[in-house]
């Protein structure tokens, strides 16, 4: 709320030029000489911040200007304008409102003089005062500024009326051809307060394809899908991505990610698929995983092993290798199965060998590699996690290695 010296100058010379504009028509609204050049040197000062010679000039020359007179409402306006610059909003408020109650100034500077009283009352915390003078002053006003709007529906949230800030608001965002985020963040809470959730989801909808990459808005948009029965997800994330210009590769993954997270995954795989074929997004480790997590989600295991297949390729870790044998095991595709798992288990550390191990013991199992699974499920019974597992499966193959040498003898 503070005011800039530039404003400060150029509200307190309204009057001394307005004196010189009416002057001819109402001698009411004339300076003495003397009270002009002590005002317009107190302003001299305020424009090179001497705030304390400056109020003691203004403090001294209130108290030998005429009461209830044009002068002093001038001079208390003037030195309210001071106080209020140094955020000295209480003394500020005090002067101001004597400068209104003398009713002395010109109908035109009181108007404005309201204004910046409603203003500064706001700023002191006495917001249903504020309001009920800047409700005033907007009925008074032909051709109020958008910042009108938005200062009552701030203030009218904090009271709290969530409703009438719901109204100004909607006016403010009506009035100005770019809104403010932060106008529809106000909007938006109010709702969530009012636990109107449908107008909230339309809010998020005008605000992400505004604001993208701000993941709050798409994960509260989430949460108040998730609250509507399945049609309307469905319906909503058609409308919101016919918004979205998809043709940018960031609003293109936030929108993929969307629909895995509303259990959506076909969708999100079809919309990364038709990404990555027409170059908006590249062919990186992230977006094939992405991609391959979201055809796994939709148990599409084929589509989601040929992925796979690329990023294994792109990661030296062993552990693409190992979700790629996994899918492929789930396949049942034995021999492919053996290749990615045991790729995987020369790049592995730590704890994942045990899982490799288990599952590769598993595959050589199915292949009829008795031998060969014998020494992964020895591998793998080290491992504390597998240890169970691959114990009964290692006690299964020892009884057929066994049974294989007996018919053999």
């Amino acid at each position: 709320m503070k005011l800039s010296i530039s404003k400060i100058l150029m509200l307190a010379m309204t009057v001394l030029f307005m004196t010189s504009a009416v002057s001819k028509e109402d001698s009411q609204y004339l300076l003495t000489e003397k009270t002009y050049k002590v005002l317009s040197n107190a302003q001299e000062l305020m424009e090179v911040e001497k705030w304390s010679t400056a109020e003691s000039k203004l403090k001294e020359l209130l108290q030998k200007v005429e009461a209830a007179s044009y002068e002093k409402a001038v001079v208390q306006q003037t030195l309210g304008y001071l106080y209020s610059s140094q955020e000295k909003y209480s003394q500020a408020s005090k002067l101001f409102q004597q400068a209104l109650s003398s009713n002395a100034l010109p109908e035109k500077v009181s108007h404005n003089l309201k204004y910046n009283l409603g203003q500064l009352l706001l700023a002191e915390g006495r917001y249903k005062e504020g309001i009920t003078l800047l409700e005033q002053w907007l009925k008074a006003d032909a051709s109020p500024p958008n910042s009108a709007y938005v200062l009552l529906a701030s203030a009218y949230y904090r009271v709290p009326n969530y409703k009438k800030a719901i109204e100004y608001i909607k006016i403010a965002i009506k009035n100005d051809t770019s809104p403010k985020e932060s106008w529809f963040q106000v909007l938006l809470s109010a709702h969530l307060e009012l636990k109107q959730y449908k107008s909230a989801i339309k809010v998020l909808e005008s605000l992400i394809p505004r604001y993208p990459y701000q993941k709050t808005y798409w994960s509260q948009l989430s949460a108040l899908y998730l609250q509507q029965n399945k049609e309307f997800t469905g319906l909503a994330v058609k409308m919101l991505a016919q918004r979205l210009e998809l043709g940018d590769a960031k609003i293109l993954i936030n929108m993929a990610d969307m629909y895995r997270y509303l259990h959506i995954p076909y969708k999100s795989a079809q919309l990364l698929t038709n990404g990555l074929n027409s170059g908006i997004i590249g062919t990186d480790f992230d977006n094939l995983n992405r991609l391959a997590e979201s055809w796994l989600a939709a148990r599409e295991g084929e589509k989601a092993a040929e992925v796979l297949a690329k990023v294994a390729k792109l990661d030296q870790s062993g552990e693409s290798d190992l979700k790629y044998g996994r899918v492929l095991f789930g396949l049942e595709q034995w021999k492919q199965a053996e290749g990615a798992l045991t790729e995987s288990l020369k790049k592995l550390e730590g704890k994942k060998i045990g899982s490799a191990a288990l599952l590769l013991g598993m595959t050589q199992f199915h292949l009829g590699n008795l031998a060969e699974a014998k020494v992964q499920f020895s591998r793998a019974v080290s491992f504390e996690n597998e240890r169970n597992q691959a114990g009964q499966w290692l006690r299964h193959v020892n009884a057929q290695l066994e049974k294989t040498i007996t018919n053999e003898s």
